[in-house]
């Protein structure tokens, strides 16, 4: 009795302790300046190098103009590097290049200014590119002005006025729409960042949109751009704190539920030492930006400058050692508003130097346009970069352009490896299969007659204990059952025309107007521009604009590539047309209606007579009419 009332009295105890402890806030994870190094060094090694020279020299140097840049500007924060090479490999590539886009002309003259350069290509960017393609040109031409340099489109004032002008309503800023973006505010606020307690209107717009974040800060610590809880968002106001000297960490205003910004972004990290968008496959973009905020943090716990206020600026007389001048710098775009995209660039490679290699049955050469093209055994493949820095070639020899396959070329092997995936639906399984799942009875009447002969055995070696039968049937058991539950199918069955069920229709079409006066990136563009024309498709209650794209895709054979998580896809590619294949702010985006939905093609619920728009953009949707 008494042991009874002695459990009784603890066991409450107990409970009560329980009760206060959950009462009391947690704290979030902290890491120190030295973890926050060595996961720096872990995204160095996750890119295939043991120090950050060799990687500069190596994939830095050899991608120069194509996805290195953000790297670069990250690495020449970190420390006293050669970027010798690399200078003169960026300083090639854009004299061979000519660069339309506002926001990538800015984005490699901080990279060049990064490095120390004074070629005349940061100076006559800063003369003719600021504000040439709306908000994200007016950012990254701050950033310019931050550093030193001069414009004669807009003093550092003016600038500052134009950017506090676009403020939204309700707070924030973006590229387009009346809605803050939490990327842009973050993007925005590195930029305002240097005047802080400077003029009393930008402190006052820096303090209300440090409120904005916020208020928008989700209870898992991280943030979402349309719609999606994403690595990036976390990373971008990482930055933007950092470069306030607010330690995203420990202040209490970007804690939620015992989770910090710093720590929601790191969830992200996968073993490898990569990082992922939104899921668990590593991702180029998140991975350099992740990077880039790791060095702003601990940059900010060093007390050193922001992530933009470059160390090695050098303010010698402009020099024409490469791309001298803007005759090679290409012209800005004029008007429209546009910007970063709620993704940041994935630095898909989109050209390479020039020159032909020959070994083997393979040979390699370049279009006019930079593409690169390399034929084996007489088929001829258009080279790019995937998200996980792998070359993806599309094999383009068949007619009309169609892909047929697609293989992935492996640098550490040298070799091309065939690569199905399934957004692509180029499964292994023979073409010759009358229907999809046509197999199934023949393989369970296989997996059948297996077990009957492996009993046979059993019984001819006397092994008649029964659990060896009942094992046998247990396999057997499962192995009928994951064919049940799987569905092998050939590319043909894959493309079948889906069946006309559904509750209602709604039309869907997918379009590339926009670069229809451009040179084109490859040739698997139509002439007109019109991937899909207006076609009416059937749905049911509860599909998405994702559903129906797949139906689309599906009936007309159009590859895709959705580089999303379940039930958040990414559309990146529609028939060979990437993102960012043609200057930083490109991409796909979809309307509705006529309206562009805030959420991802997989959370709008499709209506009866819904008119469903896949459009390609190059100014971030500005472009759009």
């Amino acid at each position: 009795m008494v042991k009874n009332k002695l459990f009784a009295i603890l066991l409450c105890v107990i409970t009560l302790l329980c009760g206060v402890l959950s009462a009391v806030p947690v704290s979030a994870q902290t890491y120190t300046v030295a973890q926050v190094q060595s996961l720096c060094d872990g995204i160095v090694a996750y890119n295939g190098y043991h120090s950050a020279q060799d990687f500069i020299d190596g994939t830095l140097t050899d991608n120069a103009g194509t996805m290195s840049e953000f790297y670069i500007l990250a690495l020449s924060q970190s420390g006293d590097h050669d970027f010798s090479r690399y200078e003169n490999a960026l300083l090639s590539y854009l004299d061979d290049h000519s660069v339309a886009s506002a926001t990538s002309r800015e984005k490699y003259a901080l990279a060049l200014a990064a490095v120390g350069s004074t070629d005349r290509y940061i100076t006559d960017t800063a003369d003719e590119a600021i504000g040439g393609m709306g908000m994200m040109s007016l950012v990254f031409g701050l950033h310019l002005l931050n550093n030193g340099y001069t414009s004669r489109l807009y003093s550092t004032d003016g600038l500052l006025s134009e950017i506090l002008s676009r403020e939204m309503d309700e707070g924030g800023w973006a590229v387009m729409g009346s809605w803050g973006d939490v990327d842009v505010t973050a993007m925005t606020l590195q930029a305002l960042a240097p005047h802080y307690g400077g003029r009393g209107d930008v402190t006052d717009a820096i303090d209300r949109a440090i409120t904005w974040l916020s208020e928008r800060q989700l209870d898992s610590g991280g943030f979402k751009t349309m719609g999606t809880e994403n690595c990036e968002s976390a990373a971008q106001v990482v930055m933007a704190l950092s470069a306030l000297g607010i330690d995203p960490q420990v202040d209490g205003r970007f804690i939620k539920n015992g989770t910090s910004v710093m720590e929601a972004m790191l969830d992200y990290r996968l073993s490898n030492g990569g990082f992922s968008h939104t899921g668990s496959d590593g991702n180029a973009t998140a991975t350099v930006e992740v990077f880039c905020a790791l060095t702003a943090y601990r940059r900010m716990r060093y007390g050193q400058s922001g992530f933009y206020l470059l160390d090695h600026v050098n303010h010698s007389s402009p020099s024409d050692k490469g791309a001298g001048g803007s005759g090679h710098s290409g012209g800005s775009q004029s008007g429209g508003d546009s910007g970063s995209r709620g993704n940041a660039p994935s630095n898909r490679s989109d050209s390479g130097s020039g020159g032909a290699d020959n070994s083997g049955d393979s040979h390699v050469e370049y279009d006019s346009s930079g593409n690169r093209i390399i034929t084996i055994n007489g088929q001829r493949f258009i080279e790019s970069t995937n998200a996980a820095g792998e070359k993806v070639t599309v094999n383009v020899s068949e007619t009309e352009g169609r892909p047929r396959e697609t293989r992935v070329f492996s640098d550490e092997h040298g070799d091309f490896q065939s690569g199905a995936t399934e957004d692509t639906a180029l499964h292994a399984a023979s073409a010759d299969e009358s229907g999809s799942g046509g197999y199934k009875p023949y393989a369970i009447l296989g997996v059948v007659a297996v077990a009957g002969g492996v009993c046979a055995v059993l019984y001819l070696l006397k092994k008649r204990n029964k659990k060896h039968y009942i094992a046998v049937a247990v396999i057997a058991a499962a192995g009928i059952l994951f064919i049940l539950l799987t569905n092998f199918e050939s590319a043909e069955e894959h493309y079948q025309p889906q069946e006309a069920e559904g509750d209602f229709t709604a039309t869907l079409s997918i379009r590339c107007d926009t670069i229809k006066d451009l040179e084109k990136k490859n040739n698997m563009v139509p002439d007109n521009c019109i991937i899909l024309d207006t076609t009416e498709f059937t749905a049911s209650s509860g599909d998405t604009v994702y559903d129906v794209l797949q139906n689309a895709v599906r009936s007309y054979r159009i590859l895709i590539d959705n580089r999303g998580s379940d039930g958040a896809a990414y559309i990146a590619g529609i028939d060979g047309l990437y993102e960012f294949d043609y200057g930083d702010l490109s991409g796909w985006m979809y309307r509705v209606n006529g309206d562009f939905p805030d959420v991802g093609c997989q959370s709008y619920t499709v209506r009866e007579g819904d008119k469903i728009e896949w459009l390609y953009t190059t100014n971030i949707g500005k472009d759009l009419v």
